[in-house]
């Protein structure tokens, strides 16, 4: 059996020194191979996935609700981890030499300090995001009164700025060390962090504590308040309008008809519909607080942990608990990369709004002029009435009508037909 491997260390990140004439278990290649695959699946999720998200509430008018604005700050989030975090944790512990660092100092670290506020910052988006579904729920008219613009803005800048600034500590803590291999001739980076003495006191241990507290212990029981409690109010509507749903069906359905007829893109939903579709967007805040909530706790706990623990520890490099630390930031880097797929599986929405943005891209000039093309060939005819009936009801009555953006939408709102008969 093959003699453990130890490796004196200081502080994680730290305890990444690499080892020279070694070969640590990471470096064996079914776990190297198995470990590169899950961060390549993780990055482009991440990247693509938030990518596409964020190109669909920002060019989709009808995707720039409130919910959406949250979610769209939440995919910022992930997108800032697969773009600072993802592949330089992958290249740090799979693809170099366990602990070197070939980025150079900037990215050494805006990645550490990355690695720390990312989270932070996803975690009180969630919380807003409940907040916002909370209000939905129990006062759905005044939601829109209550979320306005400048609360949107400020509750989330807020979110932001806190995570940014009491994460600073670990800004100041990087260290970038460069050492010299007599052997090879080459010199090799190392990313870390040192403890931060003040009064006899390590700073990094206080911040990691109110971090774990005020970033994952607070929200996640704010959470569970919330959504016991929408679940019980969920429970009473339900068996309200459970009795009368099958009578006021054809009703709702018909007034539902008249009122997109008359007034376009607004429409109020009757309370059944209104019910599920609160619940359906319930369904899917829940299953991405779930998410944080499992997959986070073990980095939560390994990063604390990693600051209380002796400083000069031997630690073993080809045992299985050296996996540890890489599996925690990958079940970290995993709740970046499923949000985006949790969007396309759990909302009908995202999955109709992502489909129309990516197929009707290419042909989006070539339907603005064919709507223009009907335009003049109205307001050109002789008998304007008699050629919109010959012509242009039949361009209504299509099953799909070609939008204000070029994209084709169904005939759910009459915006550009009222806007020509005009």
């Amino acid at each position: 059996m093959d003699p453990k491997i130890f490796e004196n260390t200081s502080s994680e990140p730290a305890d990444t020194s690499p080892a020279m004439d070694s070969v640590g278990i990471m470096n064996e290649p079914g776990v190297k191979s198995l470990f590169l695959i899950a961060y390549l699946l993780v990055f482009f999720s991440c990247v693509i996935g938030n990518s596409i998200i964020l190109v669909v509430i920002i060019t989709n008018k009808s995707m720039r609700t409130v919910t959406n604005f949250f979610l769209a700050n939440l995919a910022i989030a992930d997108l800032l981890v697969g773009v600072f975090c993802v592949f330089q944790n992958a290249a740090h512990f799979v693809l170099f030499e366990h602990g070197t660092w070939p980025f150079g100092r900037i990215l050494c670290h805006s990645y550490i300090y990355f690695l720390h506020m990312i989270p932070n910052s996803s975690a009180g988006i969630l919380v807003l995001l409940s907040i916002e579904r909370f209000i939905a729920v129990l006062r759905p008219m005044l939601v829109q009164d209550l979320m306005t613009k400048s609360v949107l803005i400020v509750s989330t800048v807020l979110v932001w700025a806190m995570s940014a600034i009491m994460n600073l500590p670990y800004l100041i803590a990087v260290q970038y060390i460069e050492l010299f291999d007599p052997e090879t001739g080459e010199e090799h980076g190392i990313c870390t962090r040192r403890f931060l003495m003040m009064a006899d006191v390590n700073i990094l241990q206080v911040v990691t504590v109110i971090n774990l507290v005020v970033w994952y212990v607070v929200p996640l029981t704010l959470l569970l308040i919330i959504y016991i409690t929408i679940g019980f109010v969920l429970m009473r509507t339900t068996e309200k309008y459970s009795i009368t749903r099958s009578s006021q069906y054809s009703q709702n359905t018909s007034r539902a008809k008249l009122i997109v007829t008359k007034n376009g893109t607004s429409k109020k939903l009757p309370n059944i519909e209104a019910v599920d579709s609160r619940k359906r967007v319930i369904k899917l805040v829940v299953v991405l607080v779930f998410s944080f909530a499992v997959l986070s706790l073990p980095r939560y706990m390994y990063l604390t942990w990693s600051v209380w623990r002796e400083t000069n520890a031997p630690r073993c490099l080809n045992c299985l608990s050296a996996l540890v630390q890489p599996a925690t930031f990958l079940m970290m880097f995993v709740i970046s990369g499923v949000n985006p797929i949790l969007y396309a599986f759990l909302s009908q929405r995202f999955r109709t709004a992502i489909a129309d943005t990516l197929t009707c891209a290419s042909d989006k000039e070539k339907r603005k002029q064919q709507v223009q093309m009907v335009v003049r060939r109205f307001r050109t005819s002789e008998n304007g009435s008699s050629s919109w009936n010959r012509n242009g009801v039949g361009f209504l009555n299509n099953e799909y009508t070609t939008g204000y953006d070029g994209c084709t939408t169904r005939n759910d709102s009459l915006e550009l037909e009222t806007s020509l008969i005009s």
